[in-house]
């Protein structure tokens, strides 16, 4: 019979394969500003000769307000606010990119709006290599010390039932190349461990230390990881450190980057003038627990199986005294460092993403130390019929917990409507509580985008459409306040509005919650000056799926007209980039008209 053994450079290029199509599967880049300066710096280099973001001033990543990612340096050059390791680190495929561009003759202006379709598929195709790639090392090092099922299992974990499928995969956040740096450290010094000859150990060391030395180039927070490293290093090789050391050299360009633009070793990070870290008791129960089981960030809730890390942590614990143990559980105290410094950081919740986004940085530490239960769960069945039962149900239990952390992230990556949970109905920087909330919460709002797209409701149709009507009950302003004619207000100010409203048609409605692509109900605000010209376009967000006769609310913050002056404010419901609703009835709030005055400075 024929005999089939792969091998194990075959299995990890099936595995590199595997995980690139899955990751480039749906076709979306997911991803924010804070990605951009990585994005353009190599071909801001090769195409303008310069390191310096100068010609990117008046470019349309202002009109997209995504310009927050640069800052005016020390020296008069416009600059990264961000770290550079991820261009460094990614730099031989944007290469690639900017030889295809020259080779099929692609004419690209890059202040242009239209280079905006290649920056962001260059990145997804860059996040999707270097996250591939990080799952292949994290499989070698694995295999180094488990069987291959149980590294296959832990490897499949690590690459789609956690955010390393959203978050690292999906566009160039710090995380990936951060990840990819760790899983490559990793996986060299232990193999280092199994190393004699002097040669290959000081290779193996030197590499180790590239990646060593880009970490706090590539995400300061990730320097914990170096630090562990190194005592690691001391204690274990000793004076072969001195090459781990050496190969730490790739850090040098961008602590030199940093010192020319900002004066300091820190970076961009510096230039942010607004508090970041709040040492209060306050804070570190809110970020703690958010980071842990909040509905809409909690690494439990979109990884549980990340639980099964804390069973590792104690295997490797009792095994503290070998080589590689030594080494994992020196991670493990980094990577608890590191959770510990974002439960004193404001903003834990990570802000426009997908889940535990922040959390990301500690999936290889974490998903390393699941090899270890996999390892004792592997084993035979117990011959006592008591204990065969629960080992049966310890194996049922794991499966659901790795199929609930896979749909999460299903969900995640073509759930894609589902990521303007973020910002409707009310952004998540203002109203930090929609965090806390489970019903409507991120993962939710992910299903039901997936659901419609699925199954698309009949928005479209004629039948639909015509059978839309509705009224405007009341629009209160800032909790009960009635809006009414002569309302006076401050120009540019905020304010929360809230409406009633009622279905008064055949056709059921389908609010915010439903992730609907085209479709959504909203109630549209315009505000027209003297003129009758149309200053300002705002939405109240549709709560529910109300039908005939029901009532609703509509929510929404809006900002005031920033000229001084008279205005009418329009009411209509619309169902949003499909259709206008005819003329309400005359009970329904129409039209008011407003007084706004100038700031007060």
């Amino acid at each position: 019979m024929f005999n089939f053994k792969l091998t194990q450079k075959s299995i990890a290029i099936l595995i590199f394969i595997g995980c690139l199509t899955i990751y480039l599967i749906n076709d979306r880049t997911i991803s924010s500003g804070d990605s951009i300066p990585n994005t353009i710096l190599i071909f801001n280099l090769l195409e303008n000769h310069t390191f310096n973001f100068d010609a990117f001033r008046e470019s349309y990543f202002v009109e997209l307000g995504v310009y927050y990612s640069f800052v005016e340096s020390q020296n008069g050059h416009l600059t990264s606010v961000y770290p550079i390791g991820v261009a460094i680190l990614t730099s031989p495929l944007y290469l690639i990119f900017y030889i295809f561009l020259k080779i099929f003759h692609i004419s690209v202006n890059f202040n242009h709006e239209s280079f905006e379709f290649y920056r962001i598929h260059f990145e997804k195709i860059t996040a999707a290599i270097t996250t591939a790639i990080s799952v292949v090392f994290f499989y070698l090092a694995s295999s180094f010390k488990f069987k291959r099922s149980v590294a296959f299992l832990s490897t499949f974990i690590f690459a789609f039932a956690t955010n390393t499928w959203m978050i690292s995969s999906q566009g160039l956040w710090q995380h990936g190349s951060s990840n990819l740096s760790v899983t490559i450290i990793i996986f060299c010094l232990i193999k280092a461990n199994y190393i004699n000859r002097k040669k290959p150990k000081i290779i193996i060391l030197i590499i180790a230390g590239i990646f060593c030395g880009l970490l706090p180039i590539i995400r300061p927070t990730s320097t914990l990881f170096l630090v562990a490293v190194l005592l690691y290093s001391f204690t274990i090789y000793r004076w072969y450190s001195i090459f781990l050391i050496l190969g730490m050299a790739s850090g040098i360009p961008g602590c030199l980057w940093n010192f020319y633009y900002f004066g300091n070793f820190i970076g961009g990070y510096s230039s942010i003038s607004v508090p970041l870290y709040s040492f209060t008791v306050k804070t570190f129960v809110e970020a703690s627990l958010g980071i842990l089981i909040s509905p809409s960030r909690g690494i439990f809730v979109f990884s549980p199986i990340i639980l099964y890390s804390f069973f590792g942590a104690y295997k490797v614990f009792q095994l503290r005294f070998y080589k590689d143990e030594k080494l994992i559980g020196i991670m493990i105290l980094a990577a608890l460092g590191l959770f510990f410094s974002y439960c004193f950081y404001i903003f834990w919740w990570a802000g426009y993403c997908y889940g535990p986004r922040f959390m990301t940085d500690i999936l290889p530490v974490t998903c390393y130390l699941i090899n270890y239960y996999i390892d004792d769960l592997s084993k035979p069945l117990n011959h006592f019929h008591t204990h065969r039962f629960i080992d049966k149900f310890k194996r049922l239990l794991f499966l659901l917990m790795v199929i609930i952390s896979l749909f999460v992230q299903i969900v995640g990556a073509f759930g894609d409507k589902g990521l303007y949970w973020s910002i409707y109905p009310l952004k998540l920087e203002q109203y930090t509580s929609r965090l806390w909330h489970v019903k409507d919460n991120q993962i939710e709002r992910h299903i039901q985008a997936l659901f419609h797209q699925v199954f698309p409701p009949p928005v479209k149709d004629s039948k639909y459409i015509n059978g839309l009507s509705g009224s405007i009950k009341q629009v209160t302003y800032n909790g009960n306040q009635p809006l009414s004619h002569n309302f006076s207000v401050v120009a540019q100010s905020q304010a929360l509005l809230e409406a009633e409203v009622e279905n008064t048609g055949s056709s059921q409605w389908f609010g915010y919650e439903a992730a609907v692509e085209k479709g959504e109900v909203r109630v549209r605000i315009l505000f027209l000056n003297s003129k009758n010209e149309i200053k300002s376009k705002q939405y109240l967000y549709v709560s529910g799926t109300p039908k005939k006769f029901e009532k609703t609310k509509a929510i929404g913050s809006i900002v005031f007209p920033d000229q001084p002056g008279r205005y009418r404010i329009k009411f209509d419901l619309v169902s949003d980039q499909v259709y206008i609703f005819p003329k309400p009835p005359q009970d329904s709030v129409n039209e008011l008209e407003i007084q706004v005055n100038p700031s007060k400075l």
